[in-house]
């Protein structure tokens, strides 16, 4: 399948802001890519046409959202931090089962 840049560049962009709180907008498009309203609209055409892209309602399609995981695209926001060790405690747990003042048994 072969895919012009500009609507590659569009399908990364919809990609990105897909998930922003603001609604998507073919003048925010226009702005964002820096393309003409004529050129949104074939590259908004032509990944309609691919079925890659929802054309009414700016949405990217399950092939359209693949594609542009697939190449590279990714979200904006920061990763979540990295988890913290385990608190002793938990790292002890088959221990802490059972009381302090009694002896451990045999559980079925």
């Amino acid at each position: 399948m072969q895919i012009t840049a500009l609507a590659r560049r569009l399908l990364n962009l919809v990609f990105t802001l897909s998930s922003s709180s603001t609604a998507l907008t073919r003048p925010r498009l226009e702005r964002r890519l820096g393309v003409s309203s004529a050129d949104l609209n074939q590259a908004v055409a032509e990944l309609g046409r691919l079925g890659l892209l929802d054309a009414q309602r700016l949405r990217l399609t399950f092939p359209g959202l693949a594609l542009a995981v697939a190449a590279g695209a990714n979200k904006s926001q920061p990763r979540a931090l990295a988890p913290q060790a385990p608190a002793a405690s938990a790292i002890a747990a088959p221990i802490a089962l059972f009381s302090q003042r009694e002896a451990p048994r045999a559980v079925a």
